[in-house]
């Protein structure tokens, strides 16, 4: 079983190898290594220290007698405990903040010109939603019979925004059975703010409805309406920087990838940040599609005044990380700021 923790050795080389790599895209030996003048060994010791990062899974040997490469385990451990990520140099942070004082108020040029500029400092594709307010309230609930062991749940909410969820039942439905249940949803929820509702739903509250059979199975599903969706409204651009990498040519992979962006799906197939406020980091296989196997993905939430957005860099695995999680958190950073002073009210 492989550690869970590499020696300092293992470490450093781990990281100035993914450092190199990534910006090159050739395989790293031991010579190269030394060339690099941050080791105070022997190229002996080195290939050491890489055949070591080998048998642990850290790293493979594409063809003998040449360099190694990361792999996806590899990255893992790198983008964990070892990247730094870096600040975007002076003359690119005032390049994009000279380029806002042009803007208007208009929020679509913004997203347009960011998600732009993010691609050509990032080199890879991106994907940035447009800020979607958030529902704070719900109005009312209705209940629909789709069938005789099926509902569809109406929630109407402030914004006019409407979600609809149906449920598969496994109490048989009379409408005096959904009529009831409708009527103790709109006591329980109407007119109350979705935190509170959320509260409620979390603390069990509601428990006393329960013995309505249909409201405790939309209780058990409740989760499901209270979550917020994300927006479909996304700008893309980049596609034609993922050609620049010989990694990211296959033919069938990249004929999804460019349909599912002529379609305007494929953000259907991206993880949602995982965490507020800091990058989320999809490796290869974790991305779970095959067609993602040679890539990364990082994600980054950005939030104004009861709205929220969302912003997505993809690229090759072997992307600089350090580089374009800073760039990401700049960019995140400087997009809440501006639609908390300039965009909303």
């Amino acid at each position: 079983m492989a550690r869970l923790e590499l020696k300092d050795r293992e470490e450093k080389v781990l990281k100035w190898l993914i450092r190199d790599y990534s910006t090159s895209g050739n395989p790293v030996g031991s010579s190269r290594l030394v060339a690099m003048d941050y080791f105070k060994v022997g190229s002996a010791t080195l290939r050491n220290v890489l055949s070591n990062l080998e048998m642990g899974g850290y790293l493979l040997q594409p063809h003998t007698s040449a360099g190694r490469i990361p792999t996806d385990k590899g990255y893992r451990y790198f983008v964990d405990r070892l990247m730094q990520a870096e600040l975007p140099q002076a003359e690119i942070i005032q390049d994009y903040e000279t380029g806002l004082e042009n803007l208007s108020r208009d929020l679509d040029r913004l997203i347009k010109n960011t998600t732009q500029f993010l691609g050509d400092m990032s080199h890879a594709l991106v994907l940035m939603s447009k800020p979607q307010e958030r529902a704070s309230r719900i109005k009312s609930i209705a209940l629909h019979e789709l069938d005789h062991d099926s509902v569809l749940l109406i929630v109407h909410m402030s914004l006019e925004q409407v979600k609809t969820v149906a449920f598969e039942l496994e109490t048989h439905l009379s409408r005096a059975l959904l009529h009831e249940a409708e009527t103790i949803l709109n006591d329980l929820f109407a007119e109350t703010d979705i935190q509170d509702v959320q509260n409620m739903v979390d603390a069990g509250s509601a428990d006393g409805a329960r013995k309505n059979p249909i409201i405790d199975q939309i209780l058990k599903r409740f989760d499901t309406v209270l979550a917020s969706s994300t927006s479909n409204d996304f700008r893309t651009y980049g596609a034609h920087q993922l050609l620049h990498y010989p990694e990211m040519t296959d033919p069938v992979n990249l004929e999804f990838l460019l349909a599912a962006i002529e379609t305007d799906s494929l953000q259907q197939y991206l993880p949602s940040p995982l965490l507020s406020g800091k990058p989320s980091i999809f490796i290869g296989g974790e991305l779970g599609q095959a067609f993602f196997k040679n890539m990364s993905l990082i994600s980054m939430a950005y939030k104004g005044r009861n709205c929220s957005g969302e912003i997505h860099i993809l690229g090759p695995t072997r992307m600089e990380y350090e580089r374009i999680i800073g760039l990401a958190e700049f960019t995140a950073d400087k997009i809440e700021t501006l639609i908390n002073t300039k965009y909303t009210k």
